[in-house]
């Protein structure tokens, strides 16, 4: 029986989540894709710390645009994946498959100081239409004053698997035109808006055009986004790769769940094993990769 913190599953439109109440925070967590799209701290007034739409579709079999998406066993477009990757891809959708199939709560556990909430997904016949490897794969949530997530993938397979992934983070701004991310300085990057060609970032990143860059540093690095009212610290674990994303002005008018203007209040900073920075199991192997969110005033 739960002594701090209550959790109730309910339903937002066509999907279940979990609704979690604890004096530390309150956060909402989709089961399909394992998808957390809310965590409000208490010591920040309960403000949503993720950027959610404001017109998000709750519907099954898609993903909702915005909180931390998984992306997974592949990021972006199948094409654009190394070819250990994308020559075992069966059906290329975008991102990969798990975050519009409907994941299994394993545990909760919680105490005093946070929650730790543990969802599962399996492989099965629906899976191997998409790729063909057994897996086990769990998302950990650690939520507490900070908010914690780790992806591990296990490799049930008797093969080697090889795979790109990416927690596609949403965060929140006031005005995008004032936010910027220190922590990457002198570290390059493909620009994926110049043709895919490798830039050294200069300085920190700022925001005044359409943005998509893929980031490769030496080791799992801290980024550090200052918006008009917060500092939002992002440590990442087993992730030397990171992309930086913001529509800008005319592709927010072709996404889906996304109005006009919503590049103003958001940008993304994605703890990424893609490219160089690709994961290659062996059979009865795993690998953790993972992030920590911390809000500042």
């Amino acid at each position: 029986m739960m002594k701090y913190a209550f959790c109730q599953q309910t339903k937002r439109g066509e999907l279940d989540s979990l609704e979690i109440n604890h004096p530390l925070f309150k956060a909402t967590i989709l089961l399909q894709g394992a998808q957390i799209i809310e965590f409000s701290p208490a010591q920040h007034d309960c403000l949503n710390a993720l950027w959610l739409s404001p017109s998000a579709h709750y519907k099954s079999g898609e993903s909702v645009r915005g909180g931390i998406p998984i992306c997974w066993p592949w990021f972006g477009a199948a094409d654009k994946n190394p070819a250990s990757v994308r020559d075992n891809i069966r059906h290329p959708v975008a991102h990969g498959f798990a975050r519009s199939r409907v994941w299994q709560l394993k545990h909760i556990k919680e105490s005093c100081h946070q929650v730790e909430i543990v969802l599962r997904l399996s492989s099965d016949a629906d899976s191997h239409e998409y790729w063909p490897y057994d897996f086990e794969l769990e998302a950990k949530f650690i939520l507490g004053k900070t908010l914690t997530l780790f992806l591990i993938t296990h490799n049930t397979d008797h093969r080697i698997v090889n795979l790109t992934q990416a927690l596609h983070t949403y965060l929140p701004t006031s005005d995008i035109n004032c936010t910027y991310i220190n922590g990457a300085n002198n570290t390059c990057y493909i620009d994926a808006m110049d043709q895919w060609r490798t830039k050294s970032q200069q300085g920190n990143i700022h925001f005044n055009t359409e943005t998509d860059r893929l980031y490769l540093f030496n080791q799992s690095p801290i980024l550090q986004a200052f918006t008009p009212h917060h500092k939002l610290t992002l440590h990442n674990f087993n992730s030397r790769s990171a992309v930086i994303w913001n529509p800008w002005t005319e592709k927010s008018k072709r996404l889906s769940q996304f109005n006009a203007t919503d590049f103003k209040t958001m940008f993304c900073i994605e703890t990424a094993n893609v490219l160089e920075d690709s994961v290659t199991l062996a059979p009865n192997t795993c690998h953790q990769i993972g992030m920590q969110l911390i809000i500042e005033s």
